[in-house]
């Protein structure tokens, strides 16, 4: 098996009148946390995309453990393996309250399903907004309640789309606590984000598109 968790090679994607990646090669180790950082339109996100295979490159090809992303099955990719969290958190919000929104990612026992909730709670830090509608929330607090809701398929790899967008030094601090806890547990990390300071502080490596 290789030794990289993620690997982009040599990835070129364009659209009608642009090139979105052009010749683009990342490896990433495991707990490993890598920003990619540039302007709008530099190809950040549509990077994410290929990761997840949702955007198909032109040219180049990427590899999860080893393995091309085109060759996983459809849904094994987000099953137990990768997960992204969208720059919208609340896309990711369906129900009346945050425990309803994280109980249905979960199937079993009812003890079962409360024990891994309160878990991610505790490490999102959440636990006393369980029982908050997810819109009454602050933009700090819905990020982590989307973040708790993305863990609970227990992902590898994680992408994060402009994590810190939007919300206040104190939710900052809080969310680069998860994510070092995140990266003490082996989960590998691509942030997308503007926030150069942020990066600079708490990625292992940074890459400017």
């Amino acid at each position: 098996m290789s030794e990289y968790v993620i690997e982009m090679l040599n990835i070129t994607k364009r659209f009608p009148g642009i090139v979105a990646n052009d010749n683009i090669t990342l490896q990433l180790k495991k707990g490993e946390i890598h920003a990619l950082l540039g302007e709008n339109g530099a190809g950040k996100s549509t990077t994410l995309k290929a990761i997840s295979n949702i955007c198909k490159p032109y040219r180049g090809k990427v590899l999860i453990q080893g393995k091309p992303v085109k060759k996983y099955k459809s849904g094994e990719l987000f099953d137990h393996l990768l997960a992204m969290l969208p720059q919208d958190p609340q896309s990711l919000f369906v129900k009346k309250t945050v425990r309803e929104d994280l109980e249905e990612m979960l199937r079993g026992k009812d003890e079962e399903k409360k024990s891994r909730i309160e878990k991610v709670a505790e490490t999102c830090h959440i636990s006393h907004l369980l029982e908050h509608h997810p819109y009454d929330l602050s933009g700090g607090e819905q990020q982590r309640a989307a973040l708790a809701k993305v863990l609970l398929t227990d992902p590898k790899i994680l992408l994060l789309d402009e994590p810190t967008k939007g919300i206040y030094n104190f939710f900052k601090l809080e969310f680069a606590e998860i994510l070092k806890d995140l990266k003490k547990q082996g989960v590998t990390i691509i942030m997308v984000s503007h926030d150069v300071e942020f990066c600079a502080k708490y990625a292992d490596l940074v890459s400017m598109f």
